[in-house]
């Protein structure tokens, strides 16, 4: 039948629909996402993307803190802490070299 829950070391949310306005290290934040994921919890990190029209754009990296799976409405939600954010021409890298073929996001630097 399959495993109902995903495995996940890369915290992946939406501009406007879950991602932080305002990113900081240290900052702590809560995510809800749908589906049922189970991430690497602290002190493993996570990758932090920003998903903007489809495309990922790698942040930095996080640490889950909590994250509570909910089979009644097939969510995930949670807490993390901003350990890493990237410098642009990092994220350019990153998004060009480490993200699904097409979908890494364009950064301006």
């Amino acid at each position: 039948m399959g495993h109902l829950i995903e495995l996940n070391d890369t915290l992946k949310l939406k501009r406007g629909a879950g991602f932080p306005a305002e990113l900081r290290v240290g900052g702590i934040y809560d995510f809800s996402i749908a589906g049922r994921r189970l991430y690497n919890l602290r002190p493993t990190r996570v990758f932090l993307v920003e998903e903007i029209d489809g495309k990922w754009n790698l942040r930095g990296h996080a640490m889950i803190l909590r994250q509570t799976i909910d089979a009644v409405t097939d969510s995930t939600s949670g807490q993390f802490e901003v350990t890493k954010l990237y410098p642009p021409e990092y994220a350019q890298l990153a998004n060009r070299f480490d993200t699904p073929a097409g979908k890494g996001y364009d950064v301006d630097v």
